[in-house]
């Protein structure tokens, strides 16, 4: 299976931003100062937090201790789900979890309250990357029978299962 490759920024649209930072710096040169500023907080605050989070996810990864991507797909009838969901969601939820140790994924865990993610994490970014390494397009999504309620890492690998792959005719 393949693994999922970003894109990368083309350098006409690096450069393109830039000119419009160094344009903003100089005519608003109050504005990077509150940017600056942002950035600082963001990062004084991350500071603190790391060790919440990191607390958070040694538990669980503690809890489950042994358990391996072979006991996630067990959870699932393999004659009806596609193997390469299962897959490339269980790997691509360990890319995302922001901890050092492979954190042991249950079918039932919920996305949200037991991982930790968020809805701009599982659609800006999760989705896509599933999508691209399954062959599964996002088109018409909204006519899924699990769109809109994908809450557990079962549901997103349903919802997957149930996307259309890329070259179907």
């Amino acid at each position: 299976m393949p693994k999922y490759v970003p894109n990368k920024a083309s350098t006409i649209s690096v450069v393109v931003a830039v000119l419009i930072f160094i344009g903003v710096a100089i005519v608003y040169p109050k504005f990077i100062s509150i940017l600056i500023g942002i950035a600082l907080l963001i990062a004084v605050w991350s500071y603190f937090e790391k060790p919440k989070i990191d607390s958070f996810y040694e538990n669980l990864y503690l809890q489950r201790e042994g358990l391996s991507i072979c006991d996630f797909s067990k959870e699932f009838d393999c004659k009806q789900i596609d193997t390469w969901v299962i897959r490339a969601v269980y790997e691509q939820i360990q890319e995302n979890i922001p901890f050092d140790k492979e954190i042991p994924i249950k079918g039932d865990d919920n996305l949200k309250d037991a991982l930790g993610f968020d809805d701009d994490d599982l659609d800006l970014d999760l989705a896509g990357q599933i999508s691209q390494r399954t062959g599964r397009t996002m088109e018409g999504c909204e006519y899924n029978p699990y769109y809109g309620k994908v809450n557990t890492v079962r549901d997103l690998v349903l919802f997957f299962n149930h996307q259309p792959t890329e070259n179907a005719t």
